[in-house]
């Protein structure tokens, strides 16, 4: 059985992928809604590979929010 943990991961990166190809297909920028750190680390580390997209945390604590662009 899967713990709340190791499925809350598995889907914060199924909705950075999932945004990842909307932000590719519009070509516009995403703001997530605010997260934790560590959740903000998973959308993160899941996009850190994709060579077209770039992810920056903006806004101030406990508000802080994942932005998803295109690298121009």
């Amino acid at each position: 059985m899967i713990n709340y943990k190791e499925k809350r991961e598995k889907t914060l990166e199924n909705l950075a992928l999932r945004t990842a190809q909307t932000v590719m297909r519009t070509g516009r920028t995403i703001t997530l809604e605010p997260m934790q750190a560590y959740e903000r680390k998973i959308i993160h580390s899941a996009l850190q590979d994709n060579k077209k997209i770039c992810t920056d945390s903006t806004g101030v604590e406990p508000r802080r929010r994942v932005v998803i662009s295109l690298i121009k």
